[in-house]
Order: C-alpha cells, then structure tokens, then sequence
C-alpha cells in the first residue's frame, strides 16, 4: 500500500479529481474504485492559531485529502501531493511508517530522514 498526502486548489477541484476514482449513487453515496484503500478528507487546514483563544487565525485555502492506495496512484494526482514532514496531522491508524518511508525516498535529505549524529 502507499500512503499520499494531496492539497487541491479548492474543494470543487478535489470533487473533480475523485469522480475519477469513485462513483457516487442515487442516495449520495461515494464508492472508491478498486486502487482505493481509503480516504480522509482534511479540508482546510488550520496553519496557525491564537494562544490566548485557540482560534485559528490562518486557514489554507487549499483543500487537504489524505488517501491510501492499494499500489500505485493514478498519474492525475501527483501534481497535487504535498510532503509535510511525518505525519502531518492525520495519519491512518497503523500506518504512520509507511508515510515515513514513502517521505523519505521523496526526501532523502530532509532531516526527518538523516541519522542523528554522534555527540562527543
């Protein structure tokens, strides 16, 4: 399985690309095709908040969804991966070291992914 973080521009273009890889029935209902493990639909993520009130005071306006394929993603979606470092703020249950791994190939340099240096 892989595991990919994805921000769309906006939700609209999120519904976009997951009709090309769901159906939805008469009652509303989404069913992922075969690839799909699963997914979560973040939305927009709150980037940074008031100490005093814990209101956000900087919301993305791009629309986060997490999904989990069974193998390979669909070309259409790599240009909307994103790679926060692991985990981001949602991970499905389990899994957190198959993003990590999948991160660090994409990022071998990041210092998420060095070893930790010796100190003397």
């Amino acid at each position: 399985m892989k595991f990919y973080k994805y921000e769309f521009p906006t939700q609209e273009a999120w519904e976009s690309a997951k009709a090309t890889i769901s159906t939805t029935d008469e009652e509303g209902n989404t069913s992922y095709n075969s690839e799909v493990v699963a997914v979560h639909e973040i939305g927009n993520i709150c980037l940074a908040t008031d100490p005093e009130t814990g209101e956000c005071t900087d919301l993305s306006t791009e629309w986060a969804v997490d999904i989990l394929w069974q193998d390979l993603e669909p070309v259409d979606f790599v240009a909307f991966k994103v790679w926060p470092a692991p985990c981001g703020i949602h991970v499905f249950a389990g899994l957190e070291s198959a993003y990590a791994t999948e991160y660090c190939v994409a990022n071998p340099t990041a210092a998420y992914c060095l070893p930790p240096v010796p100190v003397e």
